[in-house]
């Protein structure tokens, strides 16, 4: 033993003395391993690290060092008059703790929970006012938390050992002080097993008073969107839901029953989710346009404005028939008495965008304006007289053909003025202003739009914003979906929203893509990693990634190919691969399918990667070429064949589970696993699959790619076995 241990010694002396001859540091890091060296990878996914800022941003935050354990013996304490929101405030808390794997924490009243400080660990909810022991705590740090500093909704949070102190200027403001604190969460990165809030001191206010959303009520709401309230809503400090309603099944209104329209316990489901985070609900009923609700069934026909079997559309009803209102004031009546809000929407957008109004030869005479105001007051007045506000679209008062008309409008009249496009000012918010309404700026999806818009929305003192949502009347089933990008995009709303002049770089769309996946899923994962190791696509890579002379990748040249995707191993969201390198392998680095355009045609439609081993996962790094022809189109299969005989099929699905390389993140399912960008300045993105072995202790023998026959087919980066899954939130 001692002889083997001295020419070891001695081998090592003279490997350092060649080095030390030849100018070699080593220290330096070893050079990458050669692909398929013929061992596992024990690294082969590593959880990568959560995305730790917070949502919206705060005004002010103090990082500090020492953070707060949660332990068995941690207590959320509340005042002794805490009402059902306060307690509340505390559940949304213990839910967190849940989504970690952590049981709740007791909660005491002030007059039960001794002295915090012998305690050890204590959380304090609630406003000063309301729990002494808050007060104190505040108190002895020389803090002051009241209506004027920071103002409505605005919070204290304050992260020490021992002791969190999360107190707000009023109720809100403690109920949003608890969502910073839940985003404070995680686990120790040196004791997975211990779980600890970061230490922090933050004092936030809002920049809008109202931040809205707004969404559109069918017969899956009262389970999508109040699971959007409770995961997403009011974790993020929305405080406003402005519910699209005239679809729901309104008694007065049977014979225009939609099947998939809200019943009004669905929509009361919903309602009673949002007070319960404490946001105000607001019914929107589309009035004069937008009124196709009013003629399902082929009823009221006789209220359109134009005649039936004339119209492109049934669109908009006639003003000038009082039966209209026979109809609709006894809806508005309803959603009063289910909502009980302070205002109601009543639309009239678009009103002459569809079909021409007006159409009737008396309408003509009296002209636009004057039927836009006939009909806007009559609503007015009837819900004013039972004590509720007005809201409707701005963009028909901000016609210059309108103008005349504009002194006839009340002026208590809250008008949200949508502009879904980005632009440095929006000067429709200073003539609404200017006009003396109050006014909401409404935005749509895109993140620049959304930012550009909330902080104009703010030099022009408007009461707030509203992030609008158009997912169809009947499209919350398949949002997660078809429009991923509208829902995702709440994350970076609430963010300007809240913080309309924030600083630093925006939250990217993958980005909120990840941030809403994890959020949603109520699963936060800890640090882990597994072993695992690349399948070898050398033999049937076909094709480049990198274009220097027009033959790779699509054939356009350098400026448009992925050649600043990183080559040999790296590591996309967590997950080890080994992408080639197109220099080393003539040109080849992918796997190409066949596909219907030019050069792809001449491309293989199956080819075979081996395998021979049991796996727990299999992570594909793919992409599409072109985009396919519509949503959920299959355009290959991934055919996993089992030693054994059997096999299981892996449907690649466009904008499901995967995308074209210059399209968004599209559907919850669908991962990013690279993004970046062409020499040119486009930005790219490469798709991230990872599928789970149900039955992960039979070995796989290969991996069968074949297109489908669709016009587009994937380009197969790498391929990387897992032992095991990634975890519950990776999947």
């Amino acid at each position: 033993m001692r002889g083997s241990e001295g020419a070891t010694r001695r081998r090592r002396l003279l490997v350092g003395l060649i080095a030390a001859a030849l100018g070699i540091a080593l220290s330096a890091p070893p050079a990458p391993a050669q692909p398929w060296p013929g061992g596992v990878w024990p690294d082969a996914y590593v959880t990568p690290p959560r995305d730790a800022r917070i949502i919206p941003l705060p005004k002010s935050l103090r990082w500090l060092e020492e953070p707060f354990e949660i332990t068995p013996a941690t207590r959320i304490v509340v005042g002794d008059a805490a009402g059902p929101e306060d307690l509340y405030t505390a559940r949304e808390l213990n839910e967190e703790l849940a989504a970690w794997g952590a049981p709740p924490l007791v909660v005491v009243r002030a007059s039960a929970a001794g002295d915090p400080a012998r305690s050890g660990s204590a959380i304090l909810l609630g406003e000063p006012a309301l729990n002494p022991l808050a007060a104190a705590a505040l108190g002895e740090r020389r803090i002051s938390v009241d209506p004027r500093d920071p103002g409505p909704e605005g919070y204290l949070l304050r992260v020490g050992p021992g002791v969190i102190v999360a107190s707000g200027a009023d109720r809100r403001g403690t109920f949003y002080a608890v969502q910073t604190l839940r985003q404070l969460i995680e686990r120790d990165a040196r004791d997975p097993g211990r779980l600890i809030i970061r230490g922090a001191e933050i004092r936030d206010w809002p920049d809008h008073p109202i931040r809205a959303v707004h969404v559109v009520l069918d017969s899956h709401s009262d389970i999508f969107h109040t699971a959007l309230i409770d995961r997403i809503f009011s974790r993020y400090k929305f405080n406003v839901l402005i519910a699209e309603s005239e679809y729901v099944r309104w008694e007065s209104a049977r014979n225009i029953w939609h099947p998939g329209g809200a019943t009004k316990a669905q929509a009361a489901a919903v309602i009673a989710a949002a007070r319960e985070h404490l946001i105000e609900p607001v019914p929107l009923i589309q009035t004069l346009g937008h009124v196709g609700w009013l003629f399902h069934n082929d009823q009221n026909l006789d209220l359109l404005e134009m005649p039936a079997e004339l119209a492109p559309a049934r669109f908009a009803y006639d003003p000038l028939n009082p039966r209209v209102y026979e109809v609709v004031l006894p809806v508005l009546d309803e959603a009063i008495a289910l909502f009980r809000p302070r205002f109601l929407h009543i639309g009239h957008d678009e009103v002459r965008n569809v079909v021409p109004f007006p159409w009737s030869e008396e309408g003509r005479r009296l002209g636009f304006g004057e039927l836009f105001v006939r009909d806007t007051l009559r609503l007015y007045d009837h819900l004013r007289a039972r004590g509720v506000g007005t809201m409707m679209w701005g963009d028909v008062p901000l016609t210059n053909e309108f103008a005349p008309e504009m002194g006839r409008l009340p002026r208590d009249i809250v008008m949200v003025d949508w502009q879904y496009h980005a632009a440095a000012r929006y000067p429709s918010l200073d003539r609404l202003r200017a006009w003396g309404f109050p006014v909401l700026a409404a935005t749509w999806d895109r993140h620049d739009n959304i930012a550009a818009l909330a902080r104009d929305a703010r030099r022009a003192g408007a009461s707030g914003m509203v992030r609008t949502t158009w997912t169809g009347y009947f499209g919350n089933r398949g949002a997660l979906a078809s429009s991923y990008q509208q829902i995702y995009s709440y994350l970076p709303a609430a963010d300007h929203f809240w913080t309309a002049d924030r600083p630093g770089p925006p939250m990217s769309q993958v980005e909120a893509a990840a941030r809403f996946r994890e959020d949603w899923r109520a699963v936060r994962q800890a640090p882990r990693t597994v072993p695992g190791r690349p399948l070898d696509i050398r033999a049937v890579a076909n094709r480049s990634h990198v274009d220097d002379d027009g033959a790779g990748w699509l054939g356009k040249g350098p400026d448009y190919d992925l050649r600043n995707l990183p080559k040999g191993q790296a590591r996309f969201a967590g997950v080890l691969f080994n992408v080639l390198n197109p220099e080393e392998r003539d040109g080849r680095s992918i796997v190409l399918l066949r596909g219907a355009r030019e050069p792809f045609r001449a491309m293989p439609e199956r080819v075979t990667v081996g395998a021979g081993f049991a796996t727990g996962a299999l992570c594909f790094l793919h992409a599409l070429p072109y985009p396919a022809s519509r949503f959920g189109e299959t355009v290959a299969h991934y055919r996993v064949r089992f030693g054994d005989g059997g096999a299981a099929e892996i449907p690649i699905r466009y904008r499901v589970n995967i995308g074209t390389w210059l399209y968004n993140p599209i559907s919850l399912e669908h991962e990013i696993g690279w993004a970046g960008r062409t020499q040119s300045g486009v930005e790219v993105r490469i798709s991230l699959l990872c599928w789970t072995n149900p039955d992960p202790q039979r070995p796989i023998v290969a991996v069968d790619l074949e297109a489908a026959g669709a016009g587009t087919a994937p380009a197969i980066f790498a391929i990387t076995a897992l032992d095991r899954a990634r975890g519950p939130a990776g999947r």
